[in-house]
Order: structure tokens, then sequence, then C-alpha cells
């Protein structure tokens, strides 16, 4: 079994304002003599804490973080590493974050903006009977997933939109479908998305009961690096 390094403690976090959260934490070991950074993670889902790299290779016991305009309530979690060491995730804490009004610009022409984003995903109806609407980053990650888990042809006005991602997975497993959903998501993601998100990474991963695709991407809003997981289950 590989050696762990030891798990960060303490974690703490508060919502600053402006969308922003700052979090420390504390480390048995000097992380300066031992070179040892640290990946910040967060999620909306309590269950799945690690949607999303917020920050990288941080080398200190704090940090502030942004990109949590929309508001709502946030885990985060910290994972101390040293190449080729990681540690366990630290405990990981909510921190409620109030979302970020923008002003209302008024003209002789117009009418106030309700600076909302776009449709949520997945289409729902909120506790108001409207539609529910999104924004920020919950919104970007919707419309990664809808561009992945869409068939090409579902959307009659636009069918070439989409990827084979649920077809694959009655596909054998190996080197090869890896390499071709690899290749797959990229080129989707090139095609439709490539103003809001530069990709670094596509793995994948085809164990006994589910596929599943890890995908790190450069936000170009803000250049800050994010990760999206889709588990598939297989069919049986």
């Amino acid at each position: 079994m590989a050696e762990l390094l030891p798990s960060p403690a303490g974690l703490q976090g508060q919502d600053i304002g402006a969308g922003s959260v700052a979090l420390q934490w504390t480390y048995s070991l000097d992380i300066t003599a031992q070179n040892i950074v640290f990946d910040v993670f967060a999620g909306s889902d309590p269950l799945a804490p690690f949607r999303s790299l917020v920050a990288a290779h941080v080398q200190a016991l704090s940090v502030t973080v942004g990109g949590f305009e929309a508001g709502g309530d946030f885990y985060f979690s910290v994972v101390a590493k040293r190449d080729p060491l990681l540690s366990l995730p630290s405990t990981v804490i909510l921190v409620p974050v109030q979302a970020v009004v923008a002003p209302a610009q008024l003209s002789p022409n117009s009418t106030a903006s309700s600076g909302v984003s776009g449709l949520g995903f997945p289409f729902k109806i909120d506790a108001l009977g409207a539609v529910f609407a999104d924004g920020g980053d919950s919104l970007l990650h919707g419309k990664i997933l809808q561009l992945l888990l869409t068939s090409p042809g579902e959307r009659v006005n636009s069918p070439e939109f989409g990827t084979r991602l649920r077809d694959l997975v009655f596909d054998p497993d190996s080197d090869v479908l890896a390499a071709t959903t690899e290749f797959m998501i990229r080129r989707a993601l090139q095609n439709f998305m490539a103003d809001e998100v530069h990709v670094e990474q596509v793995s994948i991963t085809n164990d006994d009961n589910h596929l599943t695709v890890d995908l790190v991407y450069l936000r170009k809003a803000n250049l800050r690096m994010e990760r999206v997981s889709v588990g598939i289950p297989l069919p049986t």
C-alpha cells in the first residue's frame, strides 16, 4: 500500500462577499521543509464535495477562492500532496454563500436586468412556480453535462450537438474505447463551448458497473481550473 501524507485538519471557511470564500486549515508537518502543497475542492452536493477543483498547488495554510456568485450551500475539503504522495481529504465543511445580486441598469429604453444567466440544469420548476434559473459555476457545469449526455440528433434544430457517450457503454472496454471517448469529448467541447472552456485532461474509467468520465478544464472567464465527473451505469 502506498504511503499516505497526513490529512489537513481544522478546516474553517467564511463567506467574505462578492462570491468569494476564505479558507484556512492546519497541518502537522512543516509544509515548506517537506515541499507540501494543497488542492482545494468544492461542490454543492454533500455526497460529492470533490466536484470542482477550485484551487491547486496552494503553498500556504489559507486561500481565498471565488466563483460562487450564484450563492448557495457549498461543501469544501482540502487534500495535501507531495508528488507522488497524497493525503486523505480533510473533514468536509459547509459554507453558506450569499448570492451576488448585480445592480440594475436602467435606461429610458430598457428595463431592469434580472442578472439571470440561463436556464438551470436539469430543467425544473422552482418553489415559486417559475422556471428554475441558474448562473456561475453551476450553470457552466450544467451546460457541460447537457453536451456530454445529449446524443447527436436529439436536438432537432442542432443535430450535431452532443456526444455518443451514452452509446459507448455498450462497446467493449479497451484502450481504443478510452482514446475514442477522450477524442470525442474534446472535439464536442471545442465545437460548442470553445469560448467558455479549454480542456486540460479527460480520463476514462470503466469498472464493473459504471463508465466514468473525469474532465478537467480551464474556465476562460476567470482562468480557474475546474473538474466535472460523469458516471453512466453499464448495461447488465
